[in-house]
């Protein structure tokens, strides 16, 4: 999460900023307890690593992807159960979808084959 709020070129105070309008505008909660907003000490301990006791929930770490567009720190969370998951966006779905595609019609080229043969 750093290194995406560092190539956005914006402050932590910035981030907090947007972080917290979204998460208004969306009508989320950032934060447990009794805080009605993120604040930036919170943040900071979010993005460093040293800081295991304080990791943002799964609603913030949505709304960080939304606000900056990108899926990686979602990413990292689905990497993270070592099952293999990924997030892939929507080109890449495409892609995957071409090569699922591909590969069926091989299979049921090969199945023609087949049946031809038995003819």
């Amino acid at each position: 999460m750093d290194r995406i709020i560092q190539a956005a070129g914006v402050s932590r105070a910035e981030a907090v900023d947007r972080l917290n309008a979204a998460a208004r505008r969306f009508g989320v909660r950032l934060t447990s307890g009794n805080a009605r907003e993120l604040g930036l000490a919170t943040f900071e301990k979010w993005l460093n690593p040293k800081e295991v006791d304080y990791v943002p929930t799964i609603r913030a770490l949505n709304l960080f992807c939304h606000v900056f567009g990108t899926p990686e720190p979602l990413d990292v969370l689905a990497r993270s159960h070592g099952m293999g998951w990924r997030v892939i966006g929507a080109a890449d779905a495409k892609l995957l979808e071409l090569a699922r595609t591909e590969r069926e019609i091989k299979a049921l080229r090969e199945r023609k084959r087949k049946i031809e043969a038995e003819l």
